[in-house]
């Protein structure tokens, strides 16, 4: 709003967004059959096939999740698989999962809910159409934390580095939740952390008093 505000204390509590596939399809349907978490998601989808776009920890945890549900799972991935072996033995071992490495996600069909997926081989140029109803994207998150750049201290993956007490280098202004680089991106952490910060702001906020 270009609003101005001051205060003695700050808690950064901005969260991730999902990394999308930016295909044609991914904004009309999300939500319709188009999400970004499994471990939210998956009961939804009891009794119907699905994909999970990506080839890393996160989409072998949503393809092993969606197994306990689906009667067929197809793991799409733009490479080879890179999750730790144990994730990637695991999931192989089923036989409702369908793997196709070194594919690329060309579009998510459907009018009002997503009926289908089309992917192309990057080896052969064959395009492939999957008889889906639902599609996780599992490709990674985005921190929002592009406008404390240049004055906290961001890691690799631009998340907020903070210590145990959620503080970020600077006095009063503290991080918590899916931005900082605190591990497990989970509400549940998220809250926690977010609890820890404020009464961490509130420790100094009685030190200025």
């Amino acid at each position: 709003s270009g609003q101005t505000f001051t205060a003695k204390a700050v808690i950064i509590a901005t969260g991730k967004k999902p990394r999308p596939l930016n295909v044609p399809g991914e904004e009309k349907l999300r939500g319709k059959g188009v999400t970004y978490c499994a471990i939210c998601d998956a009961p939804i989808f009891k009794g119907k096939k699905v994909a999970v776009i990506g080839g890393g920890n996160s989409a072998l945890e949503a393809a092993n999740d969606l197994l306990k549900y689906c009667p067929e799972v197809n793991l799409v991935s733009l490479t080879p698989l890179t999750g730790d072996k144990i994730l990637i033995d695991r999931v192989k071992s089923n036989e409702k999962l369908k793997i196709f490495t070194e594919h690329q996600t060309l579009e998510i069909t459907g009018d009002k809910r997503v009926e289908g997926l089309k992917i192309k081989s990057l080896k052969t140029g064959e395009v492939t159409a999957l008889n889906v109803e639902g599609v996780f994207v599992e490709i990674g998150l985005i921190p929002n934390s592009e406008f404390v750049k240049g004055f906290l201290k961001l890691n690799d993956r631009n998340e907020i580095e903070v210590n145990k007490a959620c503080e970020t280098g600077i006095p009063g202004l503290y991080a918590a939740g899916d931005v900082t680089d605190v591990p497990e991106k989970q509400i549940i952490v998220a809250a926690g952390e977010g609890s820890k910060a404020t009464l961490q702001a509130d420790r100094y906020l009685q030190r200025l008093s």
